[in-house]
């Protein structure tokens, strides 16, 4: 306040982001999880540590989200949607650097599979299943579902069998 004037004028100003969001890179078109996380936080001026509350997770969980780091579990995606006011996990494919998958989230991919480890891993992502619940399901271990989702080993007959089983109660479910 100057010293010869007694009022004050504050002008609220909604087009400048808050200070500490400015140096930060905000991706305009986002195409992992992590940035439309990052993106819709900072748009609405938030911190992790509030966004993180209002999730229901650690902020340091909602850190490795923001980095795709890691991909959240099936458990979390409706408050995800929720907070985001959208469905990102269609088209979206794992932000990790190497591609590996934890073993229980993923994905969803618009594209169409091309292999028989694709399809049968579309098959389980559709399912909404880790790979060792689908796994138990075929009758196989974990390590096998991966080699047959990796195309390093083919199903044998009466795998090929229960997997068109699942096919037919996902494409009817």
């Amino acid at each position: 306040m100057l010293p010869f004037c007694d009022r004050s004028v504050t002008v609220a100003r909604k087009d400048v982001a808050p200070v500490w969001t400015r140096s930060f890179p905000i991706a305009k078109e986002p195409t992992t999880l992590g940035q439309h996380l990052k993106k819709k936080r900072f748009m609405a001026g938030m911190r992790q540590k509030e966004t993180a509350v209002k999730l229901g997770v650690s902020d340091r969980t909602l850190s490795l989200w923001e980095c795709d780091r890691i991909v959240p579990a099936w458990d979390y995606q409706p408050r995800l949607i929720d907070y985001l006011g959208y469905d990102p996990f269609t088209g979206l494919t794992p932000g990790k650097p190497k591609g590996n998958e934890t073993s229980c989230v993923s994905f969803l991919t618009q594209d169409a599979p091309v292999t028989t480890g694709e399809k049968i891993k579309q098959l389980r992502l559709k399912s909404r299943k880790s790979r060792k619940q689908f796994a138990s399901e075929l009758g196989v271990s974990p390590k096998t579902l991966w080699g047959l989702e990796t195309d390093r080993w083919q199903p044998s007959p009466q795998c090929r069998k229960r997997i068109a089983g699942f096919e037919s109660l996902v494409s009817t479910g």
